[in-house]
């Protein structure tokens, strides 16, 4: 009985895992984004069953739970949920799918050096724009279905572009050696190099990016020039990069990494006192110099860690360049100027008389006039009264700090005033302290009136 099991697994990860020879086999690349998506496998999407893979196999089962033997038996795929529930030809493929069977599809068309993007199992509009590319190329009906007829035509490659020979001695593609081998694991070696991802680093987090969704490798020509060329040549590998997806992608990496700089603002008061919230620095991706960077590792076969570079933001306004606040204490007839939370000085006013009451609350200046005109405002105390010039009868006296609502901090030609609540709701000061308030305070200073 027990060596009828060990058969049935036996013979269920052969029909998952072909052996090395088969180099790039559909179903190993499924297995491998199956485990990328649970974290296990950090390597490159190429359908070879190499040590890496086995290490994440391996490395998966341990997290599960199950015999360490680096073989996807039946409890492994069980294991790996959903996405493994569907094998290759199970089903028709369409848009909206996703599964295993939807992975092999996408490194087939990969193969086949048709762009699907980043191989995903997720069957997607440019995955349905490469199968439509291919099932005219090879002569098929095309409906951007993945039925039977389409699948078998992927597996041997009909239609797609094929080299055959060996490669000469001392040839290179990009300082991967090929000497010695076969066109078609020349072009795997070559596919697989290019697939692995790149990774990212910043803040003490990675991120694992896919150069197949920015970039395509053209390995054909690459193996064809190797195949026709002469021994002991270093060629490269050409790359056809979307710059523009690159650069839209380090903006995206600079959203989700930093946080604009935070300013001090005024929260309130407490005992006259100004409560400002404590400023918080930021920071920036210097988004041309990460595209840069990642579009001169895709256009080779360089994978090393990309350090993310990370600009820091200073705040705009901390506590210590906050600037003046004014606080106006309406019943003690006494206008406070902070710099900051730090006193400055105290100087007397008037305010609004009870009819007319000084507003509470908070107010900032919203403009500032200097030998302002005296407006007579909709009130019934001003009908019949005429605008009135600049000079020394006029209410304002010489400096005007408008708050809105149809208050300021204003001059006044009625000393006797100061000290009283007898204005109209505006806060009056005696002249010569009004203009010395005038040059130290600018628009947008905050105004705190309290009781």
């Amino acid at each position: 009985m027990a060596s009828r099991l060990l058969a049935g697994a036996c013979a269920l990860a052969a029909l998952v895992l072909p052996s090395a020879a088969r180099a790039g086999s559909a179903d190993v690349a499924a297995l491998q984004v199956a485990l990328r998506l649970h974290g296990a496998h950090h390597g490159a999407i190429d359908g070879v069953l190499g040590p890496e893979t086995r290490a994440a196999i391996r490395r998966f089962q341990r997290r599960e739970g199950l015999v360490a033997d680096g073989v996807p038996g039946r409890a492994t795929l069980k294991a790996l949920g959903p996405f493994a529930r569907h094998r290759s030809g199970g089903r028709p493929l369409h848009s909206g799918m996703f599964g295993w069977d939807a992975a092999a599809l996408q490194f087939m068309l990969v193969r086949c050096e048709l762009r699907v993007g980043v191989i995903d199992g997720a069957f997607g509009a440019r995955t349905r724009a490469a199968v439509l590319h291919y099932q005219r190329q090879a002569g098929l009906s095309a409906d951007g279905v993945v039925g039977p007829l389409t699948l078998a035509a992927l597996r041997v490659a009909r239609g797609c572009r094929r080299v055959s020979g060996t490669i000469p001695a001392g040839v290179s593609v990009s300082g991967i050696a090929l000497a010695g081998m076969t066109a078609r694991a020349a072009e795997a070696a070559l596919r697989s190099a290019f697939a692995r991802p790149l990774t990212l680093r910043a803040r003490g987090r990675s991120w694992l990016l896919d150069p197949d969704g920015f970039a395509r490798a053209k390995v054909y020509s690459a193996v064809r020039r190797a195949l026709r060329g002469p021994a002991n040549q270093a060629l490269s590998l050409p790359v056809r990069l979307h710059a523009g997806s690159v650069r839209r992608y380090a903006a995206v990496v600079d959203g989700r990494i930093c946080t604009p700089p935070v300013d001090s603002r005024l929260l309130g008061v407490r005992e006259l006192r100004p409560v400002i919230s404590r400023a918080r620095a930021g920071c920036r991706v210097s988004r041309s110099l990460l595209a840069k960077t990642l579009i001169r590792r895709m256009s080779g076969l360089d994978r090393a860690v990309v350090r993310i570079p990370i600009v820091r933001v200073p705040p705009g306004v901390t506590r210590a360049s906050f600037g003046p606040v004014i606080v106006v204490r309406r019943t003690w007839h006494r206008l406070l100027l902070y710099h900051g939370t730090r006193l400055g000085r105290i100087l007397p006013v008037g305010t609004g008389r009870p009819a007319n009451p000084t507003p509470l609350g908070r107010f900032a200046i919203v403009g500032k006039i200097r030998r302002p005109w005296w407006y007579p405002p909709a009130a019934d105390w001003a009908d019949g009264l005429q605008p009135i010039p600049p000079g020394p009868g006029n209410p304002l006296g010489s400096r005007w700090m408008g708050l809105g609502r149809g208050i300021g901090i204003h001059g006044t030609p009625d000393a006797s005033s100061v000290g009283y609540s007898r204005s109209h709701g505006c806060i009056r000061m005696l002249p010569r302290e009004a203009e010395w308030l005038f040059r130290r305070v600018r628009v947008g200073t905050p105004v705190v009136i309290v009781a």
